[in-house]
């Protein structure tokens, strides 16, 4: 893998250095690719290798997402199993994750583990690798209905045939003026019986959410006067997937955060605490390490979508400052019981887990950002009737997945958990499904050169069963083919012979 500093471009650029503007800096590097990725997530890395793979000359500007994604920072109990038919990259990536532990394949591995093949993959490319990002404000330069050229902070502009925005934010489509949407769809927008606000509750009646004083507790807000099944701009919840181990040789005590605030923990007295002491997470194979897919704080980050870098530096600042106190009040705190103190406290991070970002991920767990309003919409009629297309490019089956959206206080002061999905949750029935090419495809007019399979177009509704990262692993590797076939076609990426980028995908591997 290249990482390409300033120096080494000038030093190699040659009559790329041209002169800018007045009021800009005094020279810039204009760097050609033919296909330039955006955003390092699994999805990104399999699309830059699968170009690559088509012959092309590809460059992978990190972004906001570091190598690898969730997948390699902590998400380690993936969303596949043995049992469902996966093939092309993202098989071959379980059957790596496997040969690590002497299995023939795996789909629960340790974070490094997830890191190193990503790496590796990228080596073997030779894919160009940018660590930095794109400049937050006019990031790129549209001629007519193409991106031309990206900047990056340092002012290179890297200038591409194609470009493809792996994001989990979507930011390289919204700038490039792309129609998206955010927050829940309302019902009647897209004929969604599971869609918009109440659907799905959990009352908790035991549970009281106001203080002695009469205060709501920290993160529960009052019922609002929503609409059942209407629209809104909220978020299911983000939180960081844990690497923590019980093995005393490698464990980190959990330790008391900067800005701690024991207050934020009233819910958790309330609920109260299980004889069994902490469920630590699911286990690693062989391992004396666990995947805590934990510690959510919802409503806290409706904000992250649509913010700024400082703003979404804010969210992601909190939800670690968040679950670090959480451990460490669960493990200290006098008014939690001695045995759920005892039982927290055999469990620390795990040093042997990123260890040059403090032992904790790198990447927050945004489970849900922007959405395109692309070539073709896909819906839960889609999802529930196991759609098929000639131009179905993975194929996918998941329940419809919402983590907690807010918790609420009800009518009788009691807690009201909203919008996490449950068996009785009306329209539950996915089936396994294609997600066409056009589903990650932007309207011509609106950009003619950008692929878009993280943030794709698809409802809110279908985006809980799709935001899975082994489903996104494999619209990356089709979005690298389809931006190589636009390449040596000459054509805009809507004009790319679809059946044929399914064809390639089968020759591939890929099961579809």
């Amino acid at each position: 893998m290249q990482t390409i500093n300033r120096r080494r471009l000038l030093a190699s650029a040659g009559t790329t250095i041209f002169m800018m503007a007045a009021g800009s800096p005094a020279f810039a590097v204009n760097l050609r690719f033919q296909v330039i990725v955006y955003g390092a997530t699994s999805a990104g890395v399999f699309a830059a290798c699968a170009a690559a793979r088509e012959g092309m000359k590809v460059a992978l500007v990190v972004g906001p997402n570091p190598i690898g994604g969730m997948t390699a920072n902590g998400l380690s109990r993936a969303d596949a199993n043995e049992k469902q038919p996966i093939g092309g990259m993202t098989g071959a990536f379980f059957k790596a994750m496997g040969a690590a532990y002497g299995l023939p394949s795996a789909f629960r591995f340790e974070p490094h583990i997830a890191e190193s093949h990503y790496r590796g993959l990228l080596d073997d490319a030779e894919v160009t690798v940018f660590t930095q990002d794109t400049l937050e404000r006019n990031p790129l330069y549209m001629d007519g209905n193409r991106i031309k050229y990206i900047i990056l902070e340092d002012k290179t502009h890297l200038v591409g045939d194609v470009y493809i925005d792996c994001s989990y934010e979507g930011d390289l489509m919204a700038a490039a003026g792309v129609s998206h949407e955010y927050g829940r769809d309302g019902q009647e927008k897209y004929d969604e019986p599971t869609a918009g606000f109440g659907l799905a509750q959990k009352v908790v009646t035991k549970v009281k959410v106001r203080t002695a004083s009469g205060a709501l507790m920290p993160m529960v807000k009052p019922f609002p006067t929503t609409a059942i099944g209407a629209g809104d701009r909220a978020v299911m919840g983000f939180n960081y997937r844990l690497c923590l181990t019980d093995d005393p040789a490698d464990r980190r005590p959990f330790e008391k955060p900067a800005g701690y605030n024991s207050n934020w923990y009233l819910l958790d007295l309330a609920k109260g605490f299980t004889r069994d002491g902490l469920h630590a997470g699911g286990e690693l194979p062989g391992l004396d390490k666990v995947d805590r897919n934990n510690d959510e704080a919802p409503g806290e980050n409706w904000g992250y979508p649509t913010g700024t870098r400082a703003r979404r530096k804010s969210i992601t600042d909190f939800h670690r400052r968040y679950q670090a106190g959480r451990l460490y009040f669960y493990g200290n705190d006098p008014r939690v019981p001695q045995y759920f103190r005892d039982s927290t406290n055999t469990w620390g991070l795990a040093r042997s887990e990123f260890t040059d970002n403090d032992n904790w991920p790198r990447q927050l767990y945004i489970r849900e950002g922007r959405r395109m309003k692309g070539m073709y919409k896909f819906n839960q009629a889609d999802t529930n009737a196991g759609a098929r297309f000639d131009d179905g490019v993975l194929l996918w089956g998941y329940d419809y997945d919402s983590h907690p959206v807010q918790n609420l206080e009800g009518p009788n002061g009691e807690l009201v958990i909203e919008g996490s999905n449950t068996a009785e949750t009306p329209g539950m029935g996915a089936k396994r499904y294609h997600l066409p090419l056009r589903s990650m495809l932007p309207l011509e007019r609106q950009c003619a050169n950008l692929i878009v399979p993280v943030c794709a177009s698809v409802t809110r509704v279908v985006n809980c069963s799709y935001r899975m990262e082994p489903a996104y692993m494999m619209a990356g590797e089709a979005a690298g083919i389809c931006a190589a076939h636009a390449v040596k076609d000459k054509v805009a990426v809507q004009g790319v012979d679809r059946p044929g980028v399914v064809t390639a995908l089968k020759g591939y591997g890929a099961i579809l």
